[in-house]
């Protein structure tokens, strides 16, 4: 019997792994010494074939995702911990003005200019005589230029706040108010600091709110009071109203291109509402706007941060899902 070249060609696999009876392989044989076709065919099954080495790229694109999980799930973390904790020294060292009360603050003496007060040194120093002491205090009629009013502060005091407040007249007003960061303070300390005001203004009044102190100069009916600064509600308003807008947009257009950009733009607003709330509650008002705000906006980053990267981590879970 002899096979035809179809049969052999589909028998040689078999034939070269051993697999087919000895009677089959006979007539293998057989035709494979007639047929040149069928060698070749035998010949290029026994040619050694190289195994395709697996790519490690799918590993490695693995080993990126999770070091990106893992980088996400850290930043995330730490964003989270430095806003409880600003967050919490902010409330708890929070700026407070310390009413008036006797020995807080007082005027102790007038220094001349400092090119008068060497010009004396040396006109002391070479006559023999001793330095005179400071002038005493004395009521300011007019301007003191290039004079400085030194004041005597007490230790519980950690911070000042100064307005000047100008009359028609010219006449200046300084409204000084002594700050404190220690919440627990019951009294005054037994230390005490010097002040230094130039130049000297026309009066100076204690406190930034009635009832006042006179500390220096000519008395006005009444005293200026320094109400507090309201700018803090109108960005809470202007952030409000972005956030609307902002959230609005990115709904109706969700399914654009460009909607990670309107979702960012929307993340912005939504920041500084909940740095805002963190940090001041539902306060609006600051006697100290350039703190309040600063503070505000760092807080506003790192919120904005963390509502990046949770976005991006939930996006990857229902992708995942």
């Amino acid at each position: 019997m002899k096979l035809p070249c179809a049969v052999t060609r589909d028998l040689l696999p078999l034939y070269t792994e051993n697999m087919v009876e000895q009677e089959t392989k006979e007539l293998i044989k057989a035709h494979l010494a007639e047929c040149d076709d069928c060698q070749r065919k035998l010949s290029e099954l026994k040619k050694p074939t190289e195994i395709p080495v697996e790519t490690a790229k799918p590993l490695q694109n693995l080993k990126k995702q999770l070091r990106k999980k893992r980088l996400l799930a850290a930043a995330l973390a730490a964003l989270c911990v430095f806003i409880g904790v600003y967050t919490y020294f902010f409330r708890i060292i929070d700026i407070r003005m310390l009413p008036w009360q006797d020995g807080l603050v007082e005027v102790v003496r007038v220094e001349r200019d400092q090119t008068e007060a060497i010009a004396a040194a040396e006109s002391d120093t070479n006559t023999g005589d001793a330095v005179a002491p400071a002038p005493t205090l004395a009521p300011a009629a007019a301007q003191h230029a290039g004079e400085a009013l030194v004041l005597k502060v007490n230790g519980i005091v950690n911070g000042v706040d100064e307005h000047i407040v100008e009359d028609d007249d010219g006449t200046q007003t300084l409204i000084f108010q002594a700050l404190s960061t220690n919440q627990h303070s019951g009294g005054l300390a037994q230390s005490y600091y010097e002040y230094t005001i130039i130049p000297v203004p026309d009066r100076v009044i204690y406190g930034l709110q009635q009832p006042q102190k006179l500390l220096w100069g000519k008395p006005i009916n009444g005293g200026v009071e320094i109400l507090p600064r309201l700018a803090l509600a109108y960005y809470l308003l202007i952030a409000l109203i972005a956030a609307g807008v902002c959230g609005l947009i990115w709904f109706f257009l969700r399914k654009r291109k460009y909607s990670p950009m309107l979702r960012q733009l929307f993340f912005a607003p939504v920041s500084y509402l909940l740095s805002h709330l963190l940090l001041k509650g539902l306060k609006t008002t600051s006697f100290f706007m350039e703190r309040d705000f600063l503070s505000i906006f760092i807080v506003a980053l790192a919120v904005y941060a963390l509502l990046t990267i949770a976005w991006q981590m939930f996006l990857a879970r229902r992708k995942e899902a």
